[in-house]
């Protein structure tokens, strides 16, 4: 990152709301194909970076020990139902 650079917290505000909304849902059985494909065997760890709302982390989250799902805006947590966590 440039010298100096900072990241805006505003720069993502108010859209976690419209976020289910406003995009296309994952097909049905994705996240089984997926974990089929990849040979998820519910062991492990899955870190899902800029998570959003936690739409695939929360699908995918019982293919693994532990999921976390991170995102630089705090009202995506707020409407997943998750709190941040520092």
């Amino acid at each position: 990152m440039p010298d100096g650079w900072q990241w805006d917290s505003t720069l993502f505000q108010g859209r976690a709301a419209y976020y289910e909304r406003g995009r296309l849902p994952y097909a049905p059985g994705f996240a089984e194909t997926l974990a089929t494909a990849l040979g998820l065997d519910g062991r492990g760890r899955l870190l899902d970076v800029g998570c959003g709302p936690g739409t695939v982390t929360l699908a995918l989250a019982r293919f693994f020990t532990e999921a976390v799902g991170v995102d630089p805006d705090e009202e995506a947590f707020e409407e997943a139902g998750c709190r941040n966590q520092r």
